[in-house]
């Protein structure tokens, strides 16, 4: 295998999927249909692939001792000795570099957001990943920052029920992972990460189960906010709370009937009525923001 694609399959190119946060923003702020915002957003998304990928190495060399205890991530480049350290850590500078050199063409604010990602990261890899739960709170604290640097692109403030929504979400998949990494590794737990000896799987679904219902909640309280019903003219948001229980329900399916978790990327793509669920979410969500009734 090359080193071209070596560094590539570093990358985890699939996992990009998760930046597609970046366009709440535009979605929810009414913005989807003006070109230079839509222009904006996608290029804020192309820049937080490049440094997100910059991440992935970073932990990848961080974690190389540790994953090869892992069934799948012992196979990733870095882990195998495939690709060596100082060729992925060249790799991940010189990602930081373009990236903050595209963000700052674009705007400043998304370059001070690309930092504190970096930064953030940096503290997740090295130290913060090994205190439970804290754990997964500075991984949701990551999608929180998908989420602003969608919105500091278009000059806006994001609302706080999109933030607490998006924030309780990504501890609820986190959760998820931990127990699928704490069932799947079973004794090699530990060994693979340290905070795993902490989580009992039962002390874990019980935060699974409070995260899923206060993601529903308060997404629930978001679609009747007196800002969204301002917005469409009416309660009808509300209707795309089944959408929201179902993917919910379907996912804890996945999990504890097909033994999944461990890559939410992967499960959106594998998972047919999954998929098929968010994008008619997605597409009910636009239809009433853009062309429901209005006030």
């Amino acid at each position: 295998m090359s080193l071209l694609t070596n560094i590539i399959k570093s990358m985890r190119i699939k996992h990009w999927i998760k930046n597609l946060f970046l366009f709440a923003p535009l979605i929810f702020g009414g913005k989807l249909l003006i070109g230079a915002d839509f222009t904006k957003t996608v290029l804020a998304f192309l820049v937080f692939c490049i440094v997100t990928s910059a991440t992935y190495i970073i932990n990848d060399i961080a974690d190389r001792k540790r994953d090869r205890f892992h069934p799948e991530k012992q196979k990733r480049p870095i882990t195998s000795g495939a690709l060596g350290v100082e060729q992925a850590s060249f790799t991940a500078v010189l990602l930081i570099i373009i990236a903050g050199l595209l963000s700052t063409c674009l705007d400043i604010p998304l370059l001070i957001v690309i930092t504190l990602y970096v930064l953030l990261h940096l503290l997740y890899s090295f130290i913060l990943k090994r205190e439970v739960i804290l754990d997964v709170i500075i991984i949701a604290m990551g999608f929180e920052l998908r989420i602003w640097a969608g919105a500091v692109v278009l000059r806006i403030i994001p609302s706080i029920w999109l933030q607490l929504c998006v924030f309780l979400l990504a501890i609820f998949l986190g959760l998820i992972k931990r127990r699928h990494e704490k069932i799947s590794l079973y004794a090699h737990a530990a060994k693979h990460r340290d905070v795993l000896v902490h989580y009992k799987v039962y002390f874990l679904d019980q935060l699974i189960m409070i995260s899923a219902a206060l993601c529903v909640v308060f997404y629930g309280l978001y679609t009747v906010s007196p800002d969204m019903v301002q917005r469409i003219g009416s309660t009808y948001m509300a209707y795309t709370i089944p959408f929201v229980i179902y993917g919910i329900f379907r996912y804890l399916f996945i999990v504890h009937a097909r033994k999944k978790g461990g890559d939410p990327s992967e499960i959106l793509m594998s998972d047919m009525p999954f998929l098929i669920d968010i994008l008619l979410w997605m597409v009910t969500v636009i239809l009433l923001l853009y062309f429901g009734p209005k006030p």
